[in-house]
């Protein structure tokens, strides 16, 4: 007979694969590392799988890994779902929401949608831009809450974290050690860019800039084909056309991203609409807030 997975082991998998380290997991999950070690390997074995490379600087997901992080998102996110629904009473009022786009063509859109399930009296307006721009629009007060760069977003953050990044190449890539690396470049203002060519640089490899595009669908199109390798985000790695690549491909580690939750105060029937939004999205990005700690900062 086959056994559900145990949510538990789930929560510790996601949290592990989107803090890339099982230090920082724990801190998140408020376990000891050596009890999340333990639900990993307890995980593993009972997929007979092994989900995590681990090595001093951190961990990384394995191609089952990737496959299986998908499925641990909308399984836990399922059990949440019943309870905010079970919960939402009478919160209502619109909330303006701003997000980068490597946030927005990932995992979120469907987590948002849910939050609108739940919550179908908060009405949520979303825009999608740089960084830049969406901090400009929060200090006008067109935008309630923001998730973006902290070093571009001009305002304090209430939570910062970081995310680690990936090599990808299409399915059929091969690098010969010899060749000069074909690398698909963000353009604009993408911090992480230049840390990737510095990667690079420190690691002696030869490269050249094949294709620069500040759309994210455009890279993740080039990439998969074949035009050359660059760095996503998990949530936005492709896993019918793209593999991860790594240390067996001859590259060294990749960078990571910073992300900040930012707001603007508000008062009055709309603060309960943001704050359950702030909740949500700190429950569905995995960063250890609870329930019983506001976020919503007092008006003026």
């Amino acid at each position: 007979m086959t056994r559900d997975l145990d949510s538990s082991l789930l929560r510790a998998f996601v949290t592990v694969a989107e803090a890339g380290a099982v230090g920082v997991a724990a801190a998140r999950l408020a376990r000891t590392q050596a009890a999340v070690s333990m639900q990993l390997r307890r995980l593993e074995e009972e997929l007979g799988q092994r989900l995590l490379d681990r090595s001093p600087r951190g961990v990384q997901l394995t191609e089952a890994g990737h496959l299986l992080l998908p499925f641990a998102h909308t399984i836990l996110g399922a059990g949440a779902d019943a309870r905010r629904a079970l919960s939402a009473g009478q919160v209502s009022g619109t909330v303006r929401l701003g997000m980068l786009e490597d946030i927005a063509v990932g995992r979120l859109p469907r987590a948002l949608r849910r939050f609108s399930i739940a919550y179908p009296q908060v009405a949520l307006e979303i825009v999608v831009d740089t960084s830049s721009a969406l901090s400009s629009r929060l200090a006008d007060g067109g935008l309630d809450v923001v998730v973006g760069d902290p070093a571009l977003v001009e305002s304090v953050p209430l939570l910062t974290w970081t995310q680690p990044l990936f090599w990808v190449g299409a399915r059929g890539f091969s690098r010969d050690g010899d060749a000069v690396l074909p690398v698909v470049a963000f353009g604009g203002a993408c911090l992480w860019q230049q840390q990737v060519l510095t990667a690079l640089r420190r690691a002696g490899i030869a490269w050249r800039i094949v294709c620069t595009s500040t759309s994210l669908p455009a890279v993740q199109s080039a990439v998969e084909a074949g035009l050359g390798v660059s760095v996503l985000l998990d949530g936005n790695i492709r896993s019918e056309s793209m593999r991860v690549l790594g240390q067996a491909d001859g590259l060294p580690d990749a960078p990571t991203a910073d992300f900040g939750l930012f707001m603007r105060p508000v008062s009055g029937a709309q603060a309960a609409a943001v704050q359950t939004l702030q909740t949500f999205l700190c429950e569905e990005l995995h960063l250890g807030l609870r329930e019983s700690e506001p976020l919503v900062a007092p008006a003026g």
